[in-house]
């Protein structure tokens, strides 16, 4: 469930000649909805990727809304401004279909992702091994620095779940 979206928050991220690579992701609450032992480490030494996996402990449906926010810190110092750029608001059904019709790449990256127009999306196990973020898939329209994205799964108004990614964006090997 929110495998896709952290994979999904590359389609946010600069481009441009700009090389991306994760930094951090980490469920901040909502361990009672959903688990994950999602981390980045080094693949080879050299290359962040991301690895783990996510378990989705209960079914969720439209009731399920997923919300994203920016955040952008040009020097890459912790100082983050809201960036008014962001995934679309909708049901889990609906960002699922989303997915499928939009960014097929990274439901690809995603073992045991849910069907197009399955509705509710069952309790499942979703997996990510070894995957660098998706470049080729990125916006060529935003700047290089240090990016954080909150994906939160909220049902009414509690929050249910919030993962929160960051990425790294530079360019010639210089930051």
């Amino acid at each position: 469930m929110l495998c896709l979206v952290i994979l999904l928050s590359s389609a946010i991220f600069p481009s441009l000649g700009l090389e991306i690579v994760f930094e951090k992701c980490e469920q901040l609450v909502g361990f009672d909805l959903v688990e994950s032992t999602l981390r980045v480490r080094k693949y080879n030494r050299t290359m962040p990727v991301l690895n783990g996996t996510i378990i989705m402990k209960a079914d969720a449906n439209d009731s399920f809304m997923v919300h994203t926010d920016l955040f952008h810190s040009r020097l890459g110092n912790q100082q983050f401004n809201h960036y008014p750029m962001k995934l679309p608001t909708s049901g889990m059904c609906e960002f699922i279909d989303h997915i499928h019709n939009n960014y097929p790449e990274v439901r690809e990256l995603i073992i045991n992702f849910p069907e197009k127009g399955a509705c509710p999306i069952t309790a499942r196990d979703f997996h990510i091994l070894n995957v660098a973020f998706p470049s080729r898939l990125v916006p060529p329209i935003l700047p290089k620095g240090l990016w954080k994205m909150f994906s939160t799964v909220k049902e009414g108004n509690v929050d249910r779940s919030v993962f929160e990614v960051t990425v790294r964006a530079y360019s010639d090997n210089y930051f």
